[in-house]
């Protein structure tokens, strides 16, 4: 297969891969910048009962307790305390979404590497057909007139005595030369 539809091949996974990562990326970013925002927000304004107690009486706060069914919070230290463990669930879920962002935007690189070199090993041809077809180009380049015999034949020995692409008994299992 030649370079073209390797590259092809490689754009097309890469393309698709990286729509759904990008997608998921995005979903827990927001996701998690908001829980975090909603936290830092209780906790900045959970002093607010403490202040104005009487609030409390027109808020309607209540807990609900299985045996007897809604108690109201009139304790402004209660309330309080309440709204800054909410904040702080809400801030820590928010940041562990955001970490769960990095992480897996620094996992995409190593996967779309990976990606990458699974695509060129599997698309790797034996350097023949590259050779062929750059044999074909430098000789309609010298019926054209292009270059000259000479460089005709310079060109023609470089290509013939270039190494394969994909030599798996000198390179070891797997390898491409070029990840060396």
């Amino acid at each position: 297969m030649s370079e073209i539809s390797s590259g092809l091949v490689k754009l097309a996974y890469r393309g698709i891969a990286g729509f759904f990562v990008l997608l998921i990326m995005f979903v827990f970013g927001v996701t998690g910048f908001s829980l975090a925002l909603a936290g830092g927000l209780i906790i900045a304004f959970c002093w607010i009962p403490l202040a104005f107690p009487e609030l409390l009486e027109d808020a309607r706060l209540v807990v609900f307790d299985s045996a007897s069914g809604s108690v109201p919070i009139t304790d402004p230290v209660v309330a309080s305390a309440i709204l800054l463990f909410v904040g702080l669930i809400l801030l820590a879920v928010g940041f562990l979404l955001l970490a769960i962002t990095f992480v897996m935007g620094k996992a995409a690189i190593v996967v779309d590497k990976e990606l990458s070199r699974t695509v060129d090993r599997t698309f790797a041809s034996s350097g023949k057909i590259d050779r062929i077809s750059r044999l074909e180009r430098l000789a309609a380049l010298l019926d054209r007139g292009v270059i000259t015999p000479e460089e005709f034949e310079r060109e023609k020995a470089m290509i013939l005595n270039q190494p394969d692409a994909w030599e798996p008994e000198k390179v070891g299992k797997g390898k491409m030369i070029k990840d060396y």
